[in-house]
């Protein structure tokens, strides 16, 4: 006798495997992004986004399918890629890309809601980085309300290729290239859930770039992995099995070690010093006096940076910040790397990529009784002096400049110091013949400072704390106190030395503001 119950058993008994053979198509959900940890905040240069290009994706080219489930309704179909309408209207790419690279914690310039107008200018970017959308594979579910037949949207899981151009937004040439893939899941069926899966699979390829430790390396200061041509696999053909959806990193050019960190270190190995060539021009305060910050430096020499000349710029910086922006002209910004720090002394070494007119330097410490003028403020009204003392000057029978403690020259300028501070953070201080030999400290005056005293930190000492080999053109130590002859120094170099009165007639006349200057080239 046959059981009524037999079919209804069976069917039960199946439906497991009916379940599990309608969802085989879905691949299996990918494995959580390992994201390293966020930068520190203000160790990165800021960069903004250019934008996501899709022109790589060709017409017609098979980017997924709809799969069969016991809950995915038809059609089971292939999808193609278009025109990428979607993608170019209405996207959210600029979105998740802010998002992604503000969590991993780098400073996005024209972020929404950040400190920057998005429509206003991104001059403070130091770099632009591009994407390039060059695949997208996809396994769709077509979720439908089996009660009232509505669509309920797609759910599913995809992937996204990027490929990565980071741009030097000053000079506009290509620093870096590099891959990231990203994946991501829906398991709910949402209106547009292809777009949405694609524009999420994009930020998990954003924090994987942001995870990368070439980009960590470029963007904190150390040296750029080499640009090289990508070279892509071909695109998987129409109905080819499983597509693995894990994220991963892709470096076309490996980077190399980084370059020895030079921001922090108070005496830096010989490896990591900075060859200097120091400035042998007029001694102009006006024109080698620029805004570093919210403050200003001294333009003292330049370095070779990959066959470039950058000028090098001492100021005073606290802080970590491996950048700052400088204003050598009136709507010039740029950006400068601090290559150098004394932590005590409160100053830095800025390097910048222009050509400024430098200050000439004497890194020999001056005699007691040698003549001197400070300069308050940069462009105020010069103080003759003469060297009153030095402080924690060099051990007997070593030469001047070579104590790494710092020698303090104390400049004797009358009554102008008497009750009051003259100088700021700085100020510099210079010989005779116009050459810095000092700098006015951080600190301010010491109350165990004799009245009538002012003191400056020496600059060779100082110099070398930061890590710099001073080269070239150095001005050679002043032994007598006997001034020149008065008279102009002719153009190409000969003759006497300038006055300093024949200086002033040559300085402009009135307060100079900012930025009033042929921008640098």
């Amino acid at each position: 006798m046959t059981n009524p119950l037999r079919p209804v058993l069976l069917a039960v008994a199946l439906l497991p495997g009916l379940l599990a053979a309608g969802c085989g198509g879905l691949s299996p959900a990918p494995p959580p992004v390992k994201t390293a940890p966020p930068v520190a905040a203000g160790t990165t240069a800021p960069v903004r986004f250019g934008e996501m290009a899709i022109g790589s994706m060709r017409r017609g080219m098979q980017i997924g399918r709809y799969v069969w489930g016991i809950d995915c309704a038809p059609p089971y179909d292939d999808v193609y890629w278009t025109s990428g309408v979607n993608m170019r209207r209405g996207s959210t790419f600029e979105e998740r890309f802010s998002e992604a690279m503000t969590a991993a914690g780098f400073d996005v310039v024209g972020r929404p809601g950040g400190p920057d107008s998005p429509d206003g200018n991104r001059s403070r970017a130091r770099f632009t980085i591009q994407g390039d959308l060059r695949d997208v594979r996809l396994e769709l579910c077509h979720r439908i309300n089996w009660l009232t037949g509505g669509d309920k949207g797609s759910s599913g899981s995809g992937s996204v290729k990027v490929e990565w151009t980071v741009y030097d937004a000053r000079g506009g040439g290509l620093v870096q290239r590099l891959v990231t893939t990203g994946a991501a899941r829906q398991e709910r069926g949402v209106p547009q859930g292809d777009t949405m899966l694609i524009e999420e699979a994009f930020a998990a390829a954003v924090e994987a770039l942001a995870a990368d430790g070439g980009f960590r390396a470029l963007l904190s200061g150390g040296t750029p992995p080499t640009p090289a041509t990508a070279a892509f696999p071909e695109a998987m053909p129409a109905g080819s099995g499983p597509i693995t959806l894990s994220p991963a990193v892709q470096s076309i050019a490996p980077a190399p070690a980084p370059a020895p960190a030079t921001a922090a270190m108070p005496a830096p190995a010989a490896g990591s010093r900075l060859p200097l060539r120091m400035g042998a021009g007029s001694g102009r305060i006006t024109a080698a006096r620029i805004a570093v910050g919210g403050g200003h430096g001294l333009v003292i020499g330049e370095t070779d940076v990959a066959g470039e000349v950058q000028a090098v710029l001492l100021a005073p910086l606290p802080g970590s910040d491996p950048t700052v922006t400088v204003r050598p002209a009136r709507g010039v910004e740029l950006t400068g790397w601090v290559v150098g720090r004394d932590a005590a002394g409160g100053f830095a070494l800025v390097r910048v990529p222009a050509r400024l007119p430098a200050l000439p330097v004497r890194i020999a410490t001056p005699r007691v009784s040698d003549p001197v003028r400070a300069v308050p403020g940069g462009r105020g009204q010069e103080i003759a002096g003469i060297v009153g003392g030095i402080i924690g000057g060099p051990p007997a029978g070593e030469p001047p400049g070579t104590d790494r403690a710092g020698p303090l020259i104390q400049a004797d300028l009358g009554a102008a110091a008497l009750f009051t501070a003259v100088t700021e953070a700085g100020d510099p201080l210079l010989d005779e013949s116009g050459a810095l030999i000092g700098v006015a400290p951080s600190a301010g005056r010491s109350v165990t400072t004799p009245a009538g005293l002012v003191e400056f930190l020496a600059i060779g000492p100082l110099l070398d704390r930061l890590g710099a080999d001073p080269a070239g053109p150095v001005p050679t130590s002043t032994t007598s106190t006997a001034r020149p002859k008065p008279g102009k120094a002719r153009r190409d170099g000969t003759g006497t030395s300038p006055d300093w009165a024949d200086w002033e007639d040559e300085a402009p006349q009135g307060e100079t503001l900012d930025g009033d200057r042929t921008p640098p080239t």
